[in-house]
């Protein structure tokens, strides 16, 4: 018994605009090489040529070529939303062929897993770096590997036919995914579903599909919600992240519980696709000095955004470095004082960028570790700041002070987040607070504050 998630979920115009324009793009970057060029003239008569890398390989018929010619197959970034390889520039390019070429794709062990009830097939690429599915493909699974005929040389790659868009996505806790499902040149239950239609079309509204999170039908509130939607000639899901980050990434399933031709005689029941998406979250971090050196009472401040995914990662972006605050008195006691420039200085306060950034989880129940935490820890770039010039009278003296380096606050970033709550500990050396720490020593000290964006 299969359990499919029929809701309708709304789908707003805008949203599905934005999708649509994602995930069908009208052309795309040629990919940069990657490895070394195999080189091999091959004549009239024929031979066979494969990839450095193995994966592809050529074998030219007698007859195909007129004359000898240098063949190459350079591997190449595969820039096609569909693909789940490498693609191969063949050269030269656009030399058509007097027989039909045979082109063979190769996967690995892992590919085969991860594309386990996937429909395979093979696109290629035009000058302007448009995509096109061939759609006279030969799946072998004994030998892993896919097949075709070719009259004339371009890019190529492997790639699925019922497809999830897109492919891999970063999602906000809270927020909403509109993921679609195409395909491409196959047949719903032995009918065609258009004539003549273009590679990579909306998958068949109307036809059941099961959607899952993680292994979970419909999902649930660790790793998000999903719900299907029909909509425009389109058959998709709307996805909506949890309110928390997940412990790992997460995986969107579409699952088709039907009969997909991809070739005559050949059907593939129970088609599948995947999708994986990294759940982040966001959160303000403001961290301000406070320094009285002579006469001078300084105030220095960083701020930053933080970011963390379920992937591990954590990083930061929008840094900002005001420019540090003073009173500048005129006169203290019986001394005055002159500031050649004021804005001349860089304080004590100051984020540059991070060397590492981990969002780091430790789950409950560990003999060493009672309780789950989850932990925020950056190392920040190291950096300068220097004090600022000035000139100090003062009865029986006059001198001129020069500007000295002074060693710039955070140098890290250590957070942890509160379980059950939106509270987070600061954790700074040896002190520690919730959402603000304050420190304060003699004329120096610090306040952080962190908050949930």
């Amino acid at each position: 018994m299969f359990l499919f998630v029929q809701s309708q979920a709304q789908v707003s115009a805008d949203s599905l605009k934005r999708a649509i324009a994602e995930i069908n793009p009208d052309s795309s970057a040629i990919g940069k090489p990657l490895g070394d060029t195999m080189k091999m003239t091959i004549g009239p008569e024929g031979g066979k040529i494969r990839s450095t890398d193995g994966l592809m390989e050529l074998t030219f018929p007698p007859g195909a070529l007129t004359a000898p010619t240098r063949i190459g197959i350079q591997p190449v970034e595969s820039t096609s939303v569909v693909s789940f390889g490498n693609a191969y520039a063949c050269t030269p390019d656009g030399i058509h062929f007097e027989k039909p070429v045979h082109l063979v794709m190769y996967y690995t062990d892992s590919v085969a897993k991860r594309t386990q009830r996937a429909i395979r097939t093979i696109e290629w690429q035009d000058d302007s770096g448009r995509w096109t599915t061939i759609e006279d493909v030969h799946a072998d699974t004994v030998s892993r590997s896919i097949s075709c005929e070719i009259g004339h040389f371009s890019t190529y790659t492997p790639a699925t036919k019922f497809t999830l868009r897109p492919g891999f996505t970063r999602v906000k806790v809270k927020q909403e995914k509109l993921f679609i499902l195409t395909i491409s040149g196959t047949y719903p239950d032995g009918k065609r579903y258009r004539s003549g239609v273009e590679a990579n079309a909306f998958f068949w509204p109307g036809h059941p599909v099961e959607w899952s999170v993680a292994g979970v039908i419909g999902g649930n509130d660790v790793v998000g919600h999903i719900h299907s939607f029909s909509a425009d000639n389109m058959n998709g899901a709307i996805y909506t992240a949890p309110v928390a980050v997940p412990a790992d990434l997460v995986t969107v399933t579409a699952r088709y519980v039907g009969s997909l031709d991809k070739a005559v005689g050949v059907t593939a029941l129970d088609a599948i696709s995947v999708a994986t998406v990294d759940i982040y979250d966001e959160y303000h971090y403001n961290f301000t000095g406070y320094d009285q050196v002579g006469h001078l009472y300084m105030i220095d401040s960083s701020t930053c955004e933080i970011e963390v995914y379920s992937s591990g990662i954590a990083r930061i972006d929008h840094i900002h470095n005001p420019l540090p605050w003073s009173d500048w008195p005129a006169k203290v006691g019986k001394c005055s004082y002159e500031y050649p420039d004021k804005t001349g200085w860089k304080g004590m306060v100051e984020i540059s960028g991070i060397n590492w950034g981990v969002f780091q989880r430790t789950p409950g129940g560990l003999s060493n570790q009672p309780n789950p935490t989850t932990r925020i820890l950056i190392d920040l770039k190291s950096t300068m700041g220097s004090s600022p010039t000035y000139k100090e009278h003062c009865p029986g003296f006059n001198k001129t002070v020069p500007s000295y380096p002074v060693s710039a606050q955070p140098v890290t970033i250590n957070l942890e987040l509160l379980q059950g709550t939106s509270d987070i500990k600061i954790n700074y050396g040896p002190a520690s607070g919730v959402n603000t720490l304050t420190q304060m020593r003699g004329n120096q000290g610090y306040s952080i504050s962190v908050t949930h964006k």
